[in-house]
């Protein structure tokens, strides 16, 4: 507790006064003898001690009157917490962190919530002394440097020009930058305002917020956060594009499946999605949503030509708009590059079929080019010119490989790997691992025997190597003759949701696995490619099902969606032939950081004033297109209570004074709540109350307690 006006408090020595009329009212008179009065000295003692108590009561109370009434002269207060601000008339440095996310837009009972939230902070500033500074900064967006601080008519300009921004949310690093200003500035008092809906996917941020005041040269910060109504409006989004597809090529269909939701608490009907493509509408279904219900819409199209294939996803009749476009990229390779890396088959008295039917299909003008090389010819840096990678029959990966091939994986690119019948099993499992893929536990069977140990499983299709193998009509059954096993290594995969086991033995053993890494896939077979492990080699499904499985892993990254999401910088790598770079987007144009990286040119750039659209990056004559999108959180308007807030943003350098609801006060009631956040709440008052309590209780006791009368 602390007084605004300390002089007053001289008048505490008026507590005196009650003690020296009660010290002179204990002398005693003379002694005088009279024998016709000598009855009184009788009195019982209990009456005598009556009488001392009433006087000692009596003392108390109006010690207290009086000293609470000087108290109150002083006029104490509260400062917001323990080590906020405590004085009204000292400089002080207030920072205002002001959500200005797409959600603001929404309509509440007072009108944009948006400008709620302005018309708080022009308060904020307006209850602030003439000589107190600012620092202003926002959500999302580009942020807007501040060199200075503010003084209070800068200060609302800068508060009446923000504007809801459908970009990026920045508020962990925001808030962070306010601290520091804070901490730079030379007020010794200091206040962050955060004002907001309470959003969780604005809030939740703060939750990583890692400051620990490890000394007295930090400055205590008091934390105020203001809370905002929250929005009634209804909103349906889509919530994300996914393709059915795994392998693209031009002329093929390509399907689409759309996750449309209700985020809001009410049903709709008669709203439609639809499908445009390069400015064409393809397709629209109607929309009817049960609150919290999401369902999935498939659309169809065909693309026409090699490269990218841009549209987006269109929602109508629904009111909060920003959220009712959702952009995609797809790319549809011309063909696809493949490094096969096999053994030397001169010692082998099998050769591997792997290349034949690679060669076949090269004939056939199919969608992949191969290179051939040998172990020993192979140089990582080239690598990422590959968009798949075929290990056939190598004794022992090399160590030196390991790191590379991990990152050309992790990158989104294809691995294959068939082991050679002289493979080092602790060297596969080395390299296994480096992937979480399992491992090798041993060995079935006896290389070129020929003798059977177990046939391959029926084949069941659903993944996507296997889709097209067989030509069939509708439900009917598949008919093949199902390889003989004569030697293989028993495998036993990672177990986790990456892991998917595409064909087995009739026990149940493992034969091709995938195992997803990154942004990559790996294919891992227990089986070789020539007929000393099996008769697989000469069986019809041999050629359709290996040429699948090295598209269906070359096609991870260079075919599919290309896409990024606003709220974190971008970041994009590949082997491009030039380094003058530019990135274009919404008829705007931006010029990245552009830094040589091992496997061609990485590209980074902050994005925080980016919104929803096609980026293209331009590189010379190269060019390439990515979707840029909200993250789906966004649109959902569930928010947290202030005191979820102040859990999130405590910590040993931060004080967080109790969350103020913006949305439930006045005017002149709001300017109480704000003043006292910031000098802390007076409580003269209370004092008063207090002093006239115990004046009454005096008059009381004086009445009714009469302990001078003898019973």
């Amino acid at each position: 507790m602390n007084f605004l006006n300390p002089f007053f408090l001289f008048g505490l020595l008026a507590v005196a006064i009650p003690v020296i009329i009660h010290l002179i009212n204990l002398q005693r008179p003379k002694k005088v003898a009279f024998s016709t009065l000598s009855f009184f000295n009788e009195l019982r003692k209990t009456t005598i001690r009556r009488i001392r108590i009433k006087q000692y009561l009596l003392m108390a109370l109006r010690v207290l009157a009086l000293l609470f009434l000087a108290l109150a002269l002083a006029r104490p207060f509260l400062p917001p917490t323990i080590t906020g601000p405590t004085s009204s008339t000292e400089p002080k440095v207030v920072a205002i962190v002001l959500d200005n996310s797409a959600s603001m837009n929404r309509i509440g009972s007072r009108g944009p919530l948006i400008e709620q939230a302005k018309k708080v902070a022009g308060r904020i500033i307006q209850n602030a002394n003439s000589d107190d500074k600012f620092y202003i900064t926002t959500t999302n967006g580009d942020s807007f440097s501040q060199d200075r601080l503010l003084d209070k008519k800068r200060s609302n300009e800068i508060i009446s020009d923000i504007e809801p921004q459908n970009s990026g949310h920045y508020t962990k690093e925001r808030f962070l930058k306010a601290y520091q200003q804070l901490q730079g500035a030379p007020q010794a008092q200091a206040m962050i305002y955060i004002i907001s809906d309470g959003q969780k996917s604005q809030m939740l941020d703060l939750k990583d917020l890692s400051i620990q005041r490890k000394d007295n040269a930090q400055k205590p910060v008091t934390i105020q956060p203001i809370s905002l109504e929250k929005g009634k409006q209804q909103n349906v989004a889509v919530s994300s594009i996914t393709l059915k597809n795994q392998m693209i090529s031009q002329g093929t269909p390509i399907t689409l499946a759309v996750d449309v939701e209700n985020v809001g608490d009410a049903a709709v009907t008669n709203q439609f999605v639809s499908l445009e493509v390069d400015g064409e509408l393809l397709g629209q279904h109607e929309v009817a949503l049960e609150p919290g219900e999401s369902k999935e819409f498939l659309f169809q199209a065909v693309p026409g030509q090699t490269g990218n294939l841009t549209g987006r996803i269109i929602i109508e009749g629904d009111e909060v708009d920003y959220d009712n476009r959702r952009y995609f990229v797809v790319n549809i390779p011309e063909e696809r590059s493949v490094l096969l890396v096999k053994k030397e088959e001169a010692d082998s008295p099998f050769s591997s079929y792997l290349q034949s039917v690679l060669e076949a299909a090269k004939q056939s003008r199919a969608q992949l080019s191969f290179k051939v090389q040998q172990p020993n010819q192979v140089t990582p840096s080239q690598w990422p010119n590959y968009d798949a990678i075929v290990l056939d029959g190598i004794e022992q990966i090399p160590d030196y490989w390991f790191q590379d091939m991990q990152r050309y994986v992790q990158n989104g690119n294809g691995l294959l790997f068939f082991p050679s019948e002289k493979g080092a099993i602790e060297n596969y499992n080395r390299f296994l691992s480096l992937f979480n893929a399992g491992k090798f536990t041993n060995i079935v069977g006896e290389y070129g025997s020929f003798e059977q140990v177990i046939k391959m499983a029926e084949i069941e299709e659903g993944h996507p190597v296997l889709e097209n193998v067989f030509a069939k009509k509708g439900d009917e059954d598949i008919n093949i003759e199902l390889p003989s096993l004569y030697y293989y290594y028993r495998y036993r995969n990672s177990g986790n949701a990456g892991s998917i086991d595409i064909l087995k033995a009739t026990n149940e053993d493992p034969l091709l696995t995938e195992q997803q890494f990154g942004e990559g896939v790996f294919l891992i077979s227990t089986l070789g490619t020539d007929p000393g492990w099996s008769n697989l080699p000469v069986n019809p499904i041999f050629a359709p099902l290996y040429y699948r499985s090295i598209l269906y892993a070359s096609s991870s990254q260079k075919a599919g969606l290309q896409k990024y999401e606003l709220g974190k910088a971008f970041r994009w790598e590949h082997a491009l032939q030039s380094s003058d770079v530019k990135l274009e987007l919404d008829g705007s144009e931006y010029r990245p950081k552009v830094e040589q990286a091992a496997y061609g040119v990485r590209i980074s750039y902050s994005g925080q004033e980016w919104e929803p659209g096609i980026l293209t990056i331009k590189a010379g004559k190269e060019s390439y297109k990515i979707a840029v999108n909200q993250n789906i959180l966004e649109s959902r308007f569930g928010s947290l209570e202030s005191t979820a807030w102040q859990e999130m943003i405590s910590s040993n350098a931060l004080s967080v004074n109790k969350g103020i609801k913006a949305g439930q006060w006045s005017a002149e009631e709001l300017d109480e709540k704000l003043s006292a956040s910031m000098f802390g709440q007076e409580i003269w008052s209370w004092f008063i109350w207090l002093a006239l309590l115990f004046l009454i209780l005096e008059t009381v006791i004086t009445r009714i307690y009469k302990a001078e009368s003898v019973s």
